[in-house]
């Protein structure tokens, strides 16, 4: 149960952090803020905190890999398609790959209604390409590169939870990840947008604040989720964040709601249901 609680927390604050990124028109800078944000609190943090064992370190290169081609082709998904559509798209497919991971490496056992509960939420995601899922609210030619960033996003998901099996105490990875990961887009816009950045920093701190903190507490809630519970079914039921950008699309960015992202939101709430229902 408390696995649960900390995954629909976490889902919230994705959901509001994603939601932040599509509505500002300066994404590169928001994500530089972002990970200042993570970094700073990490480098505060440090001193705190445990190394993690030396055989955590691999999945934790290899996790931050993942999450920084996530942001490059989240900020190119972000400038051409609508939220509604690039979000459940893309975070529709990673619970599909966590699962194909756990039950091909890491042997974890998950009953026949998980697994279909699980199932749904990808199909759910397959009825926003029907009527609008094309076209000028997401270019086809973008699908693949939605699709990678599903694949990034599983992949990490499914890499962080291997690592905490280890041992390892979410906060000391939190923490170590962070060093290694929420680098790389600060220094890119001090680099390329020096006067842009600390002119974004004066004029919308909050906004790079709310993002970096919101970042920051949905990956330790669902670390500590996936140390206690199962992975699989943590990276699924995150997703009711989709719910929630769907939602935030239609409010926010008056972005249409429509038949195919009611259906949507529908299977994805069917499928977490039948997961944690006892039938």
């Amino acid at each position: 149960m408390l696995a649960t609680v900390l995954v629909l927390l976490a889902a919230v604050l994705h959901a509001t952090w994603n939601t932040l990124v599509k509505f500002s028109g300066e994404r590169l800078l928001v994500i530089a803020s972002m990970d200042t944000v993570a970094l700073l609190f990490a480098v505060l943090m440090v001193g705190f905190v445990t190394p993690p064992p030396f055989d955590v370190w691999p999945w934790m290169l290899a996790s931050a890999g993942f999450e920084l081609l996530y942001r490059v082709l989240l900020i190119r998904a972000y400038r051409v398609g609508d939220l509604g559509l690039v979000y459940p798209l893309m975070r529709g497919l990673s619970p599909l790959v966590v699962l194909g991971l756990t039950l091909f490496f890491a042997g974890e056992h998950l009953s026949t209604q998980q697994i279909l509960g699980i199932l749904l939420i990808p199909c759910g995601m397959v009825c926003l390409l029907w009527r609008g899922g094309g076209g000028e609210r997401l270019p086809w030619s973008m699908l693949p590169v939605v699709g990678l960033i599903g694949l990034c996003i599983g992949c990490y998901t499914w890499i962080d939870g291997q690592a905490l099996k280890v041992g390892v105490n979410p906060l000391d990875y939190l923490v170590w990840l962070t060093l290694i990961s929420a680098w790389p887009f600060p220094l890119l816009a001090v680099s390329n947008k020096r006067h842009a950045f600390m002119a974004f920093w004066r004029e919308q701190w909050q906004l790079g604040l709310s993002v970096g903190v919101c970042v920051l507490l949905s990956y330790a809630l669902v670390l500590w989720a996936m140390q206690i519970g199962s992975v699989a079914e943590a990276a699924a039921l995150r997703e009711v964040s989709v719910v929630l950008v769907v939602l935030f699309g239609m409010r926010y960015l008056k972005e249409p709601f429509g038949r195919p992202r009611l259906v949507a939101c529908g299977l994805v709430l069917f499928g977490m249901l039948l997961m944690k229902l006892k039938l």
